[in-house]
Parts: structure tokens; C-alpha cells; sequence
């Protein structure tokens, strides 16, 4: 198998994983893969700008731009994983046994320890959003003027999965009442999601 058909077989894989109607990968992997997306395109338009003779003036700029659009492709990649695992403790955190007031009790304990760290994974994803979308910017602004469509496709892919995340915040949150370390995440991402809109 060739790499372009393996690297299709892996896209295609993670689609049919989105579409089984298993509880993970789902939303909130989604999310993070949308901005790994965004991120991805963005390094294209930089690769794209760099050693152009009619950009070297912004040379050392999207060189740095480049350096940046990869390490958040890679961030917002490794959250797609991360993401599910997080998933899979809040499930296995609902299926400990509550038949006595000790194993209720550890029951809620790691439910919600769990819930507050999907949150978290996905306020990771959020922020990984919001620096792609502000990226992109500056990408569009000086890269390669033939490429600008994209770097605006990767703005909007980024705000995409940085909104999604934002509702997965508030879904996990909204189960924690009263938690102030909850709270403070909730509050975290809506701040994000409103700089990003803005």
C-alpha cells in the first residue's frame, strides 16, 4: 500500500469510527481533528510562502509561522486520542456499582474527577483552536496571496472545532454543579469562544 492510500485508509478509518455509533471517538475528537485541519492548511500556506522570492521580505515571519501551524497540528492531533481516553474513563466511571453509600460515593468521586478532565481535554482543544484561528490571520495577511482562501478555509475549520469544544466544556461542566475548578473551566471557554468570535 502506497503512503497517500495509507494515509487515505487512516482518514477513512477515523470517519468510520465517528459514524459507528460507539460512545468515543465523537464529538469532541471531531473537534480536535477539525483543528488539526485548520492548523494543517495553515502550514501549507506558510510552506507555500517560504523561499518565495516576492515574500522574502516576511521570510523569517512564516518561517516562524510554520514552526507554529505544526506544533498546533500536532497538539490538536494527539487531543483526537486523548479525547476518547477521556471519554472512556467517564464511562468506566459510570459503571462502577453504587448498591452501597461507600461505592456511591467513590462512584461520584470518579465521575466526576473524570468529567472534569474531558473538560479539560477539550478547553486544551479550545485554546489550540483559538491560536489556529489568530495564526490564520497573520497567515492571510502575509502569505502567499494565492493561498489566502486557504488560510481563511483553516480561520473557519478552527473556529469550527474551537466551538464544538466549547459545547463539550459546558456539557461536561453543566453535570458538576457547584465545582468550583468546573466553574472555572466553563468560564475559561466561554471567554475563548467569544475572543474568537469577536
Amino acid at each position: 500500500m502506497t503512503t497517500d492510500n495509507s494515509e487515505a485508509a487512516g482518514r477513512a478509518r477515523f470517519l468510520d469510527s465517528l459514524a459507528a455509533g460507539t460512545a468515543a471517538p465523537a464529538g469532541g475528537s471531531a473537534a480536535a481533528y477539525s483543528v488539526a485541519m485548520g492548523a494543517a492548511l495553515l502550514a501549507m500556506v506558510a510552506r507555500l510562502t517560504v523561499g518565495r522570492k516576492k515574500y522574502a521580505g516576511v521570510a523569517a515571519q512564516m518561517q516562524a509561522a510554520l514552526e507554529q501551524a505544526e506544533a498546533l497540528r500536532s497538539r490538536a492531533s494527539s487531543a483526537v486520542a486523548e479525547d476518547a481516553a477521556a471519554y472512556e474513563a467517564v464511562l468506566q466511571a459510570l459503571r462502577q456499582p453504587a448498591t452501597s453509600a461507600a461505592e456511591t460515593s467513590a462512584r461520584t468521586t470518579a465521575l466526576g474527577a473524570a468529567m472534569l478532565h474531558a473538560a479539560a481535554v477539550q478547553l486544551a482543544v479550545a485554546q489550540t483552536g483559538a491560536s489556529v484561528v489568530q495564526l490564520a490571520q497573520i497567515l492571510a495577511a502575509h502569505g502567499n496571496i494565492n493561498a489566502a482562501p486557504d488560510a481563511a478555509a483553516a480561520a473557519h475549520l478552527a473556529l469550527g472545532g474551537l466551538c464544538a469544544a466549547v459545547l463539550n466544556v459546558r456539557s461536561n461542566c453543566a453535570s458538576l454543579p457547584g465545582q468550583q475548578q468546573a466553574s472555572a473551566l466553563a468560564a475559561a471557554a466561554a471567554q475563548l469562544e467569544s475572543a474568537a468570535q469577536a
